[in-house]
């Protein structure tokens, strides 16, 4: 069947609660409405004028919740909730949840788990103790710390199939994401969003329109072919809205996640359980994604950094798809060969950008604050190094921010003093958001500026061709990235 969204409500009057409930009805199967953060609760008013099934909750301290009156008031309101008219309440596990289903139709009631901490290595033997209960659905969430924990609620979910279980189970976090999109097709009974614009009553909750329509997790099933980002952290990253975007047009049965694992192992061991076709790779992994890949195209090998990993006959094979994604901008705008470039920054992109100027006949000059990684840099790629501290008054055409400085959420950030910017050009690969303090400050200066969004559409363009063998339509993704990041100000306007 498809995929259940519960949209959880988290408003602290019941005017607010019931007007984020009519809009959450748009996406929702069901809204889970979070009495412990209603401060003048009226169960009477939420639940006579419910515009869609409502789960009713009031999340005690120890679970994650708000409340704090006693446990006996606090079953009460429950079960005087249920008597108005919820469709479902939700008491704990760890609650005098007996009491409940000694009042309640069983079938009306979800009895749950929370461990804010962390995944055990096993959930099965506590689904089977919950499942003692006779509650109509069981539902476990866990704090997800690294990719490999949602294979236990994986795992969990194909142990409550194989004994009749109704469980809703998923992996709280950044983390546990991946839980939240495929966790309906692992044969979890429903799966939690936020509303949009709207706070989150969890860590790691989607908003219920992306879960719905970006994802389109109604949509996921077995066949579904699963592709993604790793990184850590992925807050910043617009990938999913791109490659999803594509998926949608091309009415493609694939979805693109955001994979944020501990390490490349932690991504290796979770794709050993979850047929991954193809992924993305950013920040901090580039370098140890290509260490890792079992075979190399020309220019993963000539960077030492891989950005985009595609499966063949079970191995990975790696590839680089920033070198063409950096040049295409600036090739547009001035003859690369002529310029003296400075690079700051000594990572994967960093590689990538210090090959392309080089292969393409500019001067280039490293600059990292790590000096011997910077040194290495420039060494591999013959390439001249200077210490940070160098920067100030160095003569340049092209400055190129590698590094993640300025990236959102610390949009404020830039990697140099305004003062320092001297050249003709700057370029910085941070994308979003699409204007940076370093590009703003360079215009101000009166340097061309170059924004990182052009090179994150073109690379991504690369990787869908690397992953299908067809061309992408561009004006989706060119589309899909101008809704997600505002246009660059008119006060700072790119000089030709």
């Amino acid at each position: 069947m498809p995929a259940r969204i519960c949209v959880a409500i988290r408003e602290t009057t019941t005017e607010r609660a019931l007007e984020s409930a009519r809009r959450a009805a748009a996406w929702a199967d069901l809204v889970e409405i979070r009495a412990d953060f209603v401060r003048d609760l009226d169960l009477k008013r939420l639940l006579v004028d419910k515009p869609c099934p409502v789960l009713l909750t009031l999340r005690s301290r120890s679970e994650g919740g708000e409340y704090q009156g006693t446990e006996l008031s606090r079953l009460e309101i429950l079960l005087e909730g249920a008597g108005l008219g919820a469709d479902w309440i939700d008491v704990e596990h760890s609650a005098f949840w007996k009491g409940v289903l000694d009042s309640v139709d069983p079938r009306r009631v979800i009895v749950s788990h929370h461990d804010l901490e962390k995944t055990p290595p096993s959930l099965d033997a506590l689904a089977d103790e919950m499942a003692a209960s006779g509650a109509a659905v069981l539902k476990i969430a866990t704090k997800a710390n690294r990719l490999t924990d949602n294979l236990v609620i994986a795992e969990v979910l194909r142990h409550a199939a194989r004994h009749g279980m109704n469980l809703c189970a998923l992996a709280m976090g950044r983390a546990g994401v991946p839980s939240r999109v495929l966790g309906p097709s692992w044969g979890s009974w429903m799966t939690f969003a936020s509303l949009p614009g709207g706070e989150p009553t969890a860590d790691g909750q989607l908003p219920a329109d992306q879960l719905a329509d970006l994802f389109r997790v109604r949509r996921i099933g077995l066949d579904t072919r699963l592709y993604g980002v790793l990184g850590r952290p992925l807050t910043h990253s617009l990938s999913p809205r791109l490659h999803n975007a594509v998926f949608a047009a091309q009415d493609r049965d694939a979805v693109y996640l955001p994979l944020e694992a501990s390490d490349v192992e932690d991504f290796l061991r979770f794709c050993e359980a979850v047929p991954l076709r193809g992924a993305s790779v950013t920040i901090p992994y580039k370098e140890e994604a290509y260490a890792r890949s079992a075979s190399l195209s020309v220019e993963a090998d000539r960077t030492g950094a891989v950005n985009t990993l595609l499966r063949r006959e079970g191995l990975w094979h790696g590839e680089n798809t920033d070198i063409e994604g950096f040049l295409r901008p600036l090739r547009r705008r001035t003859h690369v060969a002529s310029l003296r470039a400075v690079v700051l920054g000594a990572g994967g992109a960093a590689r990538a950008v210090v090959c392309a100027l080089t292969s393409s006949g500019a001067s280039v000059c490293v600059a990292a604050r790590d000096a011997a990684k910077g040194q290495h840099l420039a060494r591999r790629f013959a390439a001249d190094h200077v210490s940070w501290s160098q920067l100030k008054g160095l003569s340049w055409d092209l400055l190129v921010n590698t590094t993640p400085v300025g990236m959102h959420p610390e949009s404020d950030a830039s990697p140099v003093p305004a003062e320092w910017l001297t050249g003709k050009w700057v370029y910085d690969l941070v994308y979003n958001p699409r204007e940076t303090r370093l590009l703003q400050d360079a215009a101000k200066k009166g340097c061309r500026v170059i924004g990182g969004s052009e090179m994150f559409l073109a690379q991504a363009v690369k990787q869908q061709m690397l992953w299908f063998e067809t061309q992408p339509p561009e004006d989706v993704m060119q589309a899909a990235l101008d809704e997600a990041l505002p246009p660059i100000s008119a006060a700072a306007p790119e000089k030709r």
